[in-house]
C-alpha cells in the first residue's frame, strides 16, 4: 500500500505513514469494501460513505490527539533550533575572529625564531579565515624574502662554520643598522637570532627592536600602513611600545579598517571614519575621505531617487568641508523631499498641507506636533503630523504646542502678537487665552475647561497659573514653577522649588487642599509627558551633564530612557503608549525620533533642520 500524499510505500497495518505522517483513512484496504456501494448506487440509491465504528472513531481521535502532539513539539523544536543556529552563528564568528588573532601572532612568533615555513603556514591560515587581511598577505612576503636570504646563507655544521656565518650576519647587520636601513638590519638580525639565539643576545635584541621600530614607523609614515604595523607588532613581541608608536599604530589599523569598507559598506565606512576623525582629525586624510564617504553615499540614493537620505548625508558632508557643489546638491535634494516625506526643514511657501506618500516607521496613531524653526522669519512655526497621511503647518510665529486631551483644540505660545491662544477645529480665529510676553507652556485638564501656564513675577520667579478657558475668571496663582504639565487623570506636576529650597518635579492633584509631593531633586528635571495611563511621567534632565530622557513612576521610581552624547528631550508619549517621540541632534541635525517605551530602537522620523534655538524650552505634543 503507498500514502496518498507522498506515495510512500507503508507497510500494511499501520494507520499512520512513517514518511509525512499522513493519516491513512482513505488507503486501499478501506476502499476495498466499496464496490457493493458502487453497485446500489447504480440501481438509484445515493452514494453514501461507509459508517465509521465506535472503535475506529476512536481510534482516529486518539491518531489525530497524537499527530498535534507532534507537530507542537516539531514546531518548538524548530525554534529552538533557529535560536541555537543564531547564538552558534554568534559563536562561530568569535571564534573566528579569536583564531585570526591567534594565528597571526603565531606567524610573528615563527618569523622571529626563523622557522619561515611554519610562518609562512601560519599567515595562509589566516588567509583561509580572512582573505582581506593585509597584514596576514605581508606576513608571507616578509617570510618568503627571508628564505630567499638565508638560501645564500647556509651554513655547514661546524661550529666555526656557524661562527663565521653568524660573524658575518652581525657586521652586515650592523652596517644596515648604521645606514638607518632598517628592514634590510631586522631580516639580518632575525637570521642571525636563529642561527644563534645567544649571540651577544642584548645586543642583537636591542638592534633588532629599533631597527623593527623604526622600520614601522616609517612605513606608516610613508602610508604603507600594513607593513608598518607589521614591523611594529614584531617589534612588539621583543619590548612594549611607547606611547607614541602605539597610538600611530592603532590609528593606522583604523584607518585600513575603514578604508577596507570603502565602496564596499558605505554606512561602516563612514562609522569607521567618524571614529578616527573624533580621535585624530588631523590625521593623514580622514577628513576628506570622511567628506568623500557622505557624498558618495548621498549620490547612490540620490541616483536611486531616494531623496531624504541623500539630503541628510549631503547635510552631513557639509558639516567638514563646505562646498558650493555639494550644498547644491543638498538643496535640490531638500526640495524633492519636501513634497514627498514629512522633513520640513523650512517653512512651505504658499501652503499649509501636503500627503505624505508614507509615514515613517513606528507612526501609527494621533497627532503629533512639534515646533520647527524658520531661518527665514528667525522664528517658530508649529507643524503636525497625522495618522492619515497629512502634514499640517498649524501655526507661523508660534511655539511649545499642547493638544487639548479632548476636543482637537492646539494651544500654543503665539509669538507675534504675544501671549497664550487656542486654535479650535473649524475655527480659522485663535482664540487669546492669555495676552501678553512672558506666559509660557499652555497645557489643559483632562476636560478641556481649564488651561495651566507659567510666568515670571516682578522678582524672576516662575510660577505656575491655573485659569478657565471660556475666561470667565481670571488666571490664579497655584504654586511656584515652570514647564506644568497636565495629565490624563487630573494631576498637575512642573518643576520648582519648595519654601525649603528643595527643587525638582512637583505632581498634585489643583482640586484638593492637599500639599504637591516632590517626586525628583534637579531644578533641570524639565519638558514634561504624561503616560496615557497616568502612571507614569517622561522628562528630560542634564544631571549628569548632558541631557537625556527619563522615565519616572508616580508611585516612585526613576529610570535612564536614553543613554547618548548628543542632547535628547522634550518627550512625548504615542497616544497608546506603544513609543516615545523626542527631540535630538544626535546625528549632527535636530530631527524628531521614536523609541519604545522603556528606550529601545531609538530611529528618527522628522527632520527638524540644523539649527533649534532654545530647545529645551520647546514641547512636543501627540494625542489621539
Amino acid at each position: 500500500m503507498r500514502c496518498p500524499e507522498c506515495k510512500h510505500k507503508v507497510p500494511e497495518g499501520l494507520l499512520l505513514c512513517p514518511q509525512c505522517g499522513t493519516l491513512l483513512e482513505e488507503t486501499q484496504p478501506l476502499r476495498a469494501r466499496r464496490p457493493a456501494i458502487a453497485a446500489t448506487a447504480a440501481v438509484g440509491t445515493p452514494t453514501a460513505r461507509p459508517a465509521m465504528t465506535p472503535a475506529w472513531r476512536r481510534v482516529r481521535t486518539v491518531l489525530l490527539w497524537l499527530l498535534a502532539f507532534v507537530l507542537v513539539i516539531s514546531l518548538s523544536v524548530a525554534v529552538a533550533a533557529y535560536l541555537g543556529l543564531q547564538r552558534g552563528e554568534q559563536d562561530k564568528e568569535a571564534q573566528r575572529l579569536a583564531a585570526i588573532e591567534e594565528h597571526y601572532r603565531k606567524g610573528l612568533e615563527r618569523l622571529d625564531s626563523g622557522d619561515y615555513v611554519l610562518a609562512i603556514a601560519e599567515f595562509e591560515y589566516v588567509l583561509k579565515l580572512d582573505p582581506q587581511n593585509g597584514l596576514a598577505r605581508q606576513g608571507i612576503a616578509e617570510a618568503q624574502a627571508r628564505q630567499r636570504q638565508q638560501a645564500t646563507l647556509v651554513p655547514t655544521p661546524t661550529s666555526e662554520m656557524v661562527r663565521i656565518v653568524t660573524d658575518d650576519l652581525y657586521r652586515k647587520a650592523l652596517a644596515h643598522y648604521q645606514a638607518g636601513r632598517w628592514a634590510d638590519a631586522a631580516a639580518l638580525l632575525t637570521q642571525l637570532r636563529a642561527l644563534d639565539p645567544d649571540y651577544q643576545t642584548d645586543a642583537v635584541k636591542d638592534m633588532l627592536f629599533t631597527s623593527l621600530y623604526r622600520a614601522g614607523m616609517a612605513l606608516l609614515d610613508e602610508d604603507r600602513f600594513e607593513e608598518g604595523v607589521f614591523y611594529l607588532d614584531q617589534a612588539i613581541a621583543l619590548r612594549p611600545l611607547d606611547a607614541q608608536a602605539v597610538e600611530q599604530r592603532n590609528l593606522a589599523v583604523q584607518y585600513m579598517t575603514a578604508v577596507g569598507y570603502w565602496g564596499v559598506d558605505w554606512e561602516l565606512c563612514i562609522k569607521h571614519f567618524k571614529q578616527l576623525y573624533a580621535a585624530a582629525p588631523n590625521y593623514k586624510d580622514v577628513l576628506r575621505r570622511l567628506y568623500r564617504a557622505y557624498v558618495t553615499y548621498a549620490d547612490a540614493w540620490a541616483s536611486q531617487g531616494e531623496m531624504c537620505p541623500a539630503q541628510e548625508l549631503y547635510a552631513s558632508a557639509l558639516q567638514y568641508i563646505n562646498d558650493a557643489s555639494t550644498e547644491q546638491k543638498r538643496a535640490e535634494a531638500e526640495q524633492v523631499c519636501l513634497v514627498a516625506t514629512p522633513t520640513p526643514i523650512a517653512p512651505l511657501t504658499g501652503t499649509t498641507t501636503i500627503t505624505m506618500t508614507a509615514l515613517p516607521p513606528g507612526f501609527t496613531s494621533g497627532r503629533l506636533a512639534y515646533p520647527v524653526y524658520n531661518n527665514d522669519t528667525g522664528t517658530y512655526d508649529i507643524y503636525a503630523l497625522f495618522a492619515d497621511g497629512r502634514l499640517l503647518r498649524m501655526v507661523s510665529a508660534a511655539d511649545q504646542p499642547n493638544w487639548m486631551w479632548s476636543g482637537g483644540g492646539l494651544g500654543y505660545r503665539d509669538l507675534s502678537t504675544p501671549g497664550i491662544a487656542l486654535l479650535s477645529p473649524g475655527n480659522p480665529t485663535p482664540r487669546v487665552l492669555a495676552s501678553g510676553a512672558g506666559w509660557a507652556w499652555p497645557t489643559f485638564s483632562p476636560d478641556g475647561g481649564r488651561v495651566a501656564f507659567a510666568a515670571q513675577n516682578a522678582g524672576g520667579t516662575w510660577q505656575v497659573f491655573i485659569a478657565p478657558v471660556d475666561g470667565s475668571t481670571l488666571a490664579r496663582i497655584h504654586a511656584d514653577g515652570r514647564n506644568p504639565a497636565w495629565g490624563p487623570t487630573g494631576l498637575l506636576a512642573w518643576t520648582g522649588c519648595d519654601a525649603t529650597g528643595a527643587c525638582g518635579i512637583f505632581v498634585d492633584n489643583p482640586d484638593d487642599d492637599q500639599s504637591p509631593t516632590r517626586m525628583t531633586a534637579s531644578s533641570n528635571d524639565i519638558g514634561l509627558a504624561w503616560a496615557p495611563g497616568g502612571a507614569a511621567l517622561a522628562y528630560m534632565s542634564d544631571v549628569t551633564g548632558n541631557w537625556d530622557i527619563y522615565l519616572l513612576s508616580v508611585s516612585g521610581g526613576v529610570s535612564l530612557l536614553t543613554d547618548d552624547p548628543s542632547a535628547d528631550g522634550l518627550p512625548a508619549w504615542a497616544p497608546d503608549g506603544s513609543g516615545i517621540a523626542f527631540v535630538s541632534n544626535r546625528d549632527g541635525a535636530w530631527g524628531v525620533y521614536l523609541m519604545g517605551p522603556n528606550g529601545e530602537d531609538p530611529h528618527k522620523i522628522l527632520t527638524l533642520g540644523p539649527n533649534l534655538p532654545n530647545w529645551t524650552a520647546q514641547r512636543l505634543s501627540w494625542v489621539p
